[in-house]
């Protein structure tokens, strides 16, 4: 006779856990902080694999005492698609909207931008743009791991933002540690988009998403 499942045993709530798992190259890790569903009648525990995603980032961005955003940040900056210059944008609109799509980009390879650690997007009258940008910028560099300087150009002033010599040995190891696709994703974004004026990137974002186009009205030229 099968047993009757009662209300009780039906209830999870959201709980952490620690765990043993294997990262993308197959060598063991620990992990700590998964967010998991526990019922707490039964003592059965769900792990989804986007914790366990999000919670190997984390635990690579605290190898490095970085905060888990700042991954893709540093991810985007060095990436070198073709003959690009490694570790350097020549606008900080390039990293804005490059780390937008490096989210959308993880959507249509994975089903989910959740695998991701990322910063909240606020729908700015040049955004969307990462709600933290600006403040991670200067700690970054008060960290020597960025620099940044305003370069004229023909629009007016751009902020170029590189990494320092001790951003880029670090940033390399990050990009050794991560998983392939999430550097494949941000080559892609990067190639697609480095080269794009503000008012291109601005249609662009309009076309492909158009929640964002009555909030998303000013280029962004910085």
């Amino acid at each position: 006779m099968r047993k009757k499942v009662t209300k009780l045993e039906m209830k999870w709530v959201e709980t952490t856990i620690a765990m043993d798992t294997v990262n993308w190259k197959g060598g063991s890790i620990h992990l700590e902080g998964v967010k998991a569903l526990e019922n707490k009648k039964t003592g059965a525990v769900r792990i989804f694999p986007d914790e366990i995603a999000k919670a190997e980032v984390r635990n690579i961005a605290e190898k490095y005492g970085l905060l888990p955003r700042d991954v893709g940040t540093l991810l985007i900056i060095l990436a070198k698609p073709g003959n690009f210059q490694e570790g350097d944008l020549f606008f900080k609109y390039h990293l804005q909207k490059m780390l937008f799509y490096f989210w959308k980009e993880l959507v249509d390879t994975y089903g989910s931008d959740e695998l991701f650690p990322k910063d909240n997007f606020i729908a700015a009258e040049n955004g969307p743009v990462p709600e933290h940008m600006d403040d991670d910028l200067v700690r970054l560099e008060k960290e020597d791991l960025i620099t940044t300087r305003y370069e004229k150009r023909d629009n007016g002033k751009s902020k170029r933002i590189l990494l320092t010599d001790k951003g880029t040995t670090l940033a390399k190891e990050l990009w050794s540690d991560l998983p392939d696709p999430y550097k494949e994703d941000a080559m892609k974004v990067k190639e697609r988009l480095f080269l794009m004026s503000p008012e291109r990137v601005r249609h662009l974002v309009h076309q492909q998403y158009p929640e964002y186009k009555n909030t998303y009205v000013k280029n962004d030229i910085e």
